[in-house]
């Protein structure tokens, strides 16, 4: 969902916030969602993406999640830059400054670069999910707008809005992607619902077919996961990673790690289908993936 509200704000904008008296001039807009607008914003010579809370309490929500995360020791250490309110035509509006990360959307870099990718993208993936779930949160709004891929296939997500923690109802959500939508359990946050959506991602980004596209005309006693199953038959660019979508799809992984280790396994281990490239090839991006990871955590750590 798509949600448009001022203020709109001009490339050459000065947001100073209230409290902490940061500066930030405007370059452009970034993005727009159900819950705010994220600007690409200059610090100095610094890039950052500054999001424009709409409603305070889910803003909060938001903010409370990141600060946990950008303390915690994980990938998402220092996520979060700056928390203020500014004032803009007598109003007050809260806003949080994150961290900026350049890259493309899943689509375009599959499509520049191959659909082999796919698997080094899916290990990227479900490690950054397994340290998130491991700080007590789901990412919960899982989907394609939602990550920007950079590099060797690194994945960075973007937008917590839809993070919960562990426990509690899932707060946002995307229909396609969300297991409850499917028939396939219940909207209260645990890690198999962030790997159901992961394996709705997978589905529908390697969709030759476009079948995905007709979920919306799908009767409701009709949703369930064996549409899904019946995708994955005909899909030869998930063929290698098919025994992990379907047990995501099922539920039957007890945790984001036991998943993580097995995608590892259907990565270096598994004989490789003769449609997808040759293991040498995954190995090399495997420890590229492994040491770019690594100089993220060291440079972050500092």
């Amino acid at each position: 969902m798509t949600t448009s509200f001022e203020p709109v704000f001009q490339a050459g904008t000065i947001i100073t916030g209230k409290w902490n008296k940061g500066q930030y001039v405007v370059d452009r807009l970034l993005g727009e969602g159900a819950n705010g607008k994220v600007y690409l914003v200059r610090k100095g010579t610094a890039l950052y993406a500054l999001k424009v809370g709409f409603d305070p309490v889910d803003h909060q929500s938001e903010v409370n999640a990141l600060l946990a995360l950008s303390r915690s020791s994980s990938a998402f250490r220092k996520y979060l830059h700056d928390v203020d309110d500014f004032r803009h035509a007598g109003t007050d509006y809260p806003f949080c400054v994150i961290r900026y990360i350049k890259g493309q959307p899943l689509k375009d870099y599959l499509r520049e670069r191959g659909y082999d990718w796919v698997h080094i993208i899916g290990f990227n993936l479900l490690q950054k999910l397994s340290e998130l779930h491991a700080q007590g949160y789901i990412f919960g709004d899982l989907k394609t707008d939602n990550m920007i891929i950079s590099g060797y296939g690194e994945v960075n997500l973007v937008d917590f809005g839809g993070v919960t923690p562990i426990g509690r109802s899932i707060k946002q959500f995307t229909e396609v992607f969300d297991r409850g939508f499917w028939g396939a359990g219940t909207r209260v946050a645990d890690e198999k619902y962030d790997l159901f959506s992961v394996a709705v991602l997978l589905l529908s980004v390697t969709d030759k077919e476009k079948k995905l596209l007709s979920f919306k005309h799908i009767l409701p006693q009709n949703r369930n996961i064996d549409f899904l199953l019946d995708m994955l038959k005909g899909n030869a660019r998930l063929s290698k990673a098919a025994p992990f979508i379907r047990k995501a799809l099922r539920g039957e992984y007890r945790s984001t790690a036991e998943a993580f280790a097995e995608w590892r396994r259907y990565i270096l281990h598994k004989e490789n289908h003769k449609s997808q490239v040759k293991l040498p090839w995954l190995k090399i991006c495997f420890g590229a993936s492994i040491v770019l990871f690594a100089s993220t955590l060291y440079f972050y750590w500092q």
